[in-house]
C-alpha cells in the first residue's frame, strides 16, 4: 500500500446519545474528544444519534404498515368489478345494466347492455346473486 494515502485505521468508541449505549470497534472515524474505556485505555469517541439499542426495528418498537389494506387499496382503484362487489357495491333495488355487464366481464357494447337489461327483467337482483356466464 502507498503510505499516506489511507485514513488511520484505529479501536474507536462510539456512543448512542439515545440509549446511553457505547461500543468498542475499528474505525477510520475522527473525533478530538476521548473517553476512558473499561479496560483502562483512552479511545477517540463519536458520538450518534442512533444505533441498534435505540432503533426502532431493532429494539422491537417499530410501526406496523398494513400492508394487506394497501393492496385492498390498489385492488380497489385498478381491478375491474367482481360479481361479488357489484352486487355488495348495488343499491337495494335492481342492479343498473352497465352493473350487471361490468360484473359478467363484457365490455360496455349496445348489445350487451341489451343483453343485460333482459336479464334484469327476468331475474330482476338474483342477475347479481349466481356466477354470471
Amino acid at each position: 500500500m502507498k503510505p499516506e494515502t489511507h485514513p488511520d485505521y484505529r479501536q474507536v468508541v462510539f456512543r448512542d446519545q439515545a440509549a446511553g449505549y457505547a461500543f468498542l470497534t475499528r474505525s477510520t472515524a475522527t473525533s478530538d474528544t476521548t473517553i476512558e474505556w473499561d479496560d483502562g485505555q483512552t479511545y477517540p469517541v463519536v458520538d450518534v444519534e442512533i444505533s441498534s439499542e435505540s432503533h426502532p426495528f431493532y429494539t422491537g418498537k417499530a410501526r406496523v404498515v398494513d400492508s394487506e389494506g394497501q393492496v385492498a387499496k390498489f385492488r380497489r382503484r385498478y381491478e375491474s368489478p367482481t360479481p361479488d362487489s357489484v352486487l355488495h357495491t348495488a343499491p337495494d333495488g335492481d342492479p343498473a345494466p352497465e352493473d350487471v355487464v361490468l360484473a359478467s366481464g363484457r365490455d360496455l357494447t349496445e348489445a350487451n347492455l341489451e343483453w343485460a337489461r333482459r336479464r334484469i327483467a327476468s331475474e330482476g337482483r338474483s342477475a347479481l346473486d349466481r356466477e354470471l356466464p
